[in-house]
């Protein structure tokens, strides 16, 4: 579930760096065609792990694992559903990945620079020069803490295309018993001249992304699991069952705040109270 992906991410951080963006506003939750002007092909990874609209002109690349990625006709370029793994230390750019772990980058860090570092690391392990990259907003997400902190992020660059606009979310899962901690990303960018066209086109295929429960408590679950308590006695033994049975109930939680409040990007006023929202559960 959490492949690296830096690979992707190589490929596009020269361009990328400077662009740690989405012009992600809220929408209400849509179904594969988000919106009457935005038609969308439904499209599911072979290993139905994720599903997601396609634009017509558009060509999906990738398709696996919960992430799905696809490229327009004018330059665009949508991921979704990339994870990395980050270890709780200090940044070292182009370190190579070893044990799961893609990077180390200090947990306590605002989640635009965790992206600006995990898009150098991706740079720096593929030899691409960085650009400077301009931040236009973060806007957080209401999210419970157990699911740790997610923004929408929006920025501008220039790269070896020339000005380009970026829209993306960027999740930072808590803290595991490993010291490590997953992020995980929807992006899109395109070239300046013709983001403001295709916006709306980013927006309905992040609103269509959708990953069966099942995988997506895969997803969100922490890379290092904490050691098992024994169960040396009867008293030990009923406090792992209730653990497990504790440990389920939130993970179906997580889940199901996570899709709500992520990829259907819910407004707060209809977000159930276990989620951060409102409206009674």
């Amino acid at each position: 579930m959490r492949k690296s992906h830096l690979f992707l991410l190589a490929s596009v951080a020269s361009l990328l760096f400077p662009a740690i963006g989405a012009n992600c506003q809220a929408t209400t939750p849509g179904a594969t065609t988000a919106s009457p002007a935005v038609q969308l092909k439904p499209y599911t990874a072979s290993d139905q792990s994720a599903s997601a609209g396609v634009p017509s002109g558009w060509q999906v690349t990738k398709g696996e694992q919960t992430v799905i990625q696809m490229t327009g006709p004018q330059g665009e370029t949508v991921f979704l559903g990339n994870t990395m793994v980050a270890r709780n230390a200090a940044f070292q750019p182009g370190q190579r990945a070893a044990n799961g772990i893609d990077l180390s980058m200090p947990y306590a860090a605002p989640l635009p620079q965790k992206l600006a570092m995990i898009l150098q690391q991706g740079a720096a392990t593929s030899g691409k020069p960085l650009s400077q990259f301009t931040l236009t907003s973060a806007t957080p997400l209401q999210l419970p803490a157990t699911l740790g902190q997610c923004t929408r992020i929006v920025a501008g660059f220039s790269g070896q295309q020339g000005p380009m606009k970026v829209m993306a979310v960027f999740c930072s899962l808590p803290l595991d018993a490993g010291g490590t901690y997953k992020n995980i990303l929807l992006m899109a960018q395109a070239p300046a001249a013709v983001a403001a066209q295709s916006a709306p086109t980013a927006q309905a295929i992040f609103s269509s992304y959708r990953i069966p429960t099942p995988w997506l408590q895969k997803k969100l679950a922490p890379h290092t699991v904490a050691p098992p308590v024994s169960a040396g006695t009867a008293g030990a033994a009923a406090m792992m069952n209730r653990s497990t049975i504790l440990g389920a109930a939130g993970a179906n939680n997580s889940a199901n705040c996570f899709d709500l409040s992520v990829l259907r990007q819910t407004p707060t006023y209809d977000l159930p109270r276990s989620c951060g929202g409102t409206k009674p559960d």
